[in-house]
């Protein structure tokens, strides 16, 4: 007699890591850029309805205290940080071993283009200076970089799908892309920029010049 062996398997793909919180974890749309950022110390935000408040009121020019909106931007935006890494070459080391890995530096930086032809982004991408005589405002180059060529910070800022921000930020930022300013017909201009994050002190090696931060929402 001929006997049928049937086993019960799961259908195919159902193995997932969807869930329900995933949801709540999506990062949505592409933020936006502010520079010289001030979210830590009194009155500070404590939550992401307070973050999403001053952010606004950033956007908005009534508060010019705690940061600097760079404007719009095409294609949003990428947060990259290379690093080096290296293994030592010793005799007898024949594989990786945890603890053996040492991070010799890190290159933490923001990437985007900027749509909003100002002398302040100018100014910013040159890492040169922009004066202002009546109604006239001239954006130099500086040969040589001076402590104004850094932002104190640039800041990131994202929604997660729940209500949560996060945050991303370099401190003493500086644009190290050529500078490459494209125009056309029927579009508008586009300023490309990378700035990269850069450490206070030469004796700073514990930590890389970034953090991330999330605000979570109040109760």
């Amino acid at each position: 007699m001929l006997k049928l062996n049937l086993q019960l398997h799961s259908a195919p793909g159902s193995l997932s890591a969807l869930r329900e919180a995933t949801f709540d974890n999506l990062q949505l749309n592409c933020g936006i850029f502010i520079k010289d950022f001030v979210y830590t110390g009194t009155g500070a935000p404590a939550n992401a309805e307070d973050m999403l408040t001053l952010i606004k009121a950033i956007i908005a020019g009534t508060d010019t205290e705690h940061g600097e909106l760079l404007g719009v931007t095409r294609g949003g935006g990428t947060f990259n940080v290379g690093r080096e890494m290296r293994d030592p070459d010793i005799d007898g080391l024949r594989y990786k071993f945890k603890g053996g890995t040492f991070v010799d530096s890190a290159d933490p930086y923001l990437s985007t283009t900027l749509v909003e032809t100002t002398p302040e982004n100018f100014a910013l991408a040159l890492g040169g200076t922009a004066t202002t005589s009546g109604k006239i405002t001239t954006v130099k180059m500086n040969t040589a970089l001076t402590d104004d060529a850094y932002m104190d910070n640039l800041c990131w800022a994202g929604d997660l799908s729940d209500g949560r921000i996060v945050l991303i930020n370099l401190k003493n930022a500086l644009n190290t892309a050529d500078i490459t300013f494209t125009f056309q017909d029927k579009s508008e201009g586009a300023l490309a920029v990378e700035f990269h994050a850069c450490q206070d002190e030469v004796d700073d090696y514990d930590e890389a010049p970034f953090e991330i931060v999330f605000f979570g929402k109040g109760t």
